[in-house]
């Protein structure tokens, strides 16, 4: 299904008939099937969305136009790029910073997004680049911007962008890489912290940070048993590539893996920890939790567990309590609830 801000990206198909162009971050992958301009290629930061775009081209001999990556391959050879604006202003800016050499100059670049997510700021998003800069359309609660670029580009270099912090918990000291768009880039928060105060003991076994973001419960883990063989998901690829450099910077062997879900994922695990989303882009949506909550039991040996935190307002207490056996809060405060479930 089409989104909102590809709606009003095809009402300015025109623009983007000639040429190579480069989607960024498309927010579906049915736009690839309505564009006429069969030089356009994707982006991808989300696992999810790379599955369907690569599923949409397939049949018409497209789908190697499409690369999951945390950075784009420089390549200066695109005559215009869309990139769909994201939620933190940090991961535009990034992105531009990315997107920008891998045009021609004199290259079109678009920017669309809802107007709640940010996009009338796009104009100045755009002015390291472009001198000339146009607001092209308004529908559907969501704006497009095009800039010209005019300016010199600098190449990109993913590492200036990232961050490595140290903590502590516990008796643990561990350093995280972080990046624009990755879940609390720079910050050890709340909820993850008290979910790390509450881990007794890492099991020898197979063990799952689900949702991991820049790393940090698959790394703690890591750190708090050597014997645990750490897998670390996301379906986020900045997620991905955050949790590689963190666990190499830590010394912990991990396998890190993109995917919808738990989609991607073989055999079973001892112990699963996660501190789960409940936002898509600026939406709260709980699908992915209530999702990974019904599956995760087939992904479970026996006797395995899962701890999980959670605002305190999502209630997801019914819900863990139809899937498993036992269901118990390990702590709660004001702000976050615990839960340490069992088959």
């Amino acid at each position: 299904m089409l989104t909102a801000a590809s709606q009003v990206l095809l009402r300015s198909e025109e623009l983007l008939e000639q040429g190579k162009w480069l989607l960024v971050n498309p927010t579906d992958g049915q736009v690839f099937s309505e564009l006429a301009n069969p030089d356009v290629h994707g982006f991808h930061q989300f696992f999810d969305i790379y599955e369907q775009s690569v599923a949409v081209t397939k049949g018409q001999g497209r789908d190697s136009q499409h690369q999951f990556a945390a950075a784009y391959e420089a390549d200066a050879s695109f005559d215009g790029a869309v990139l769909y604006l994201p939620k933190a202003k940090a991961h535009g800016q990034m992105l531009l910073a990315n997107i920008a050499p891998c045009l021609k100059p004199g290259a079109t670049l678009l920017v669309v997004g809802e107007n709640k997510g940010g996009i009338k700021s796009a104009a100045k998003l755009l002015t390291p680049y472009s001198d000339n800069v146009n607001k092209v359309d308004s529908a559907r609660h969501c704006a497009m911007f095009a800039a010209v670029i005019d300016k010199p580009v600098a190449p990109f270099d993913i590492t200036k962008w990232q961050d490595v912090s140290e903590y502590q918990v516990s008796d643990i000291t561990f350093k995280v890489c972080s990046l624009p768009g990755v879940f609390s880039h720079g910050d050890l928060d709340t909820g993850t912290q008290l979910l790390l105060d509450n881990i007794d003991r890492v099991v020898s076994g197979r063990i799952l940070d689900f949702a991991c973001g820049a790393g940090i419960i698959g790394c703690f883990a890591g750190l708090k048993n050597a014997q645990a063989q750490v897998v670390m998901s996301d379906v986020s690829a900045l997620a991905i590539y955050c949790s590689q450099k963190s666990a190499e910077l830590n010394g912990v062997k991990a396998q890190v893996i993109p995917s919808n879900g738990l989609r991607a994922l073989t055999g079973k695990f001892a112990q699963v920890f996660t501190n789960p989303p409940f936002h898509t882009g600026i939406k709260t949506d709980y699908s992915v939790t209530e999702s990974f909550m019904q599956q995760l039991k087939n992904h479970l040996q026996d006797r395995g567990s899962l701890i999980l935190v959670a605002n305190k307002f999502l209630r997801y207490a019914d819900e863990l309590e139809k899937q498993f056996k036992s269901v118990q809060f390990l702590k709660e405060t004001s702000k976050f609830s615990v839960y340490c479930c069992r088959r």
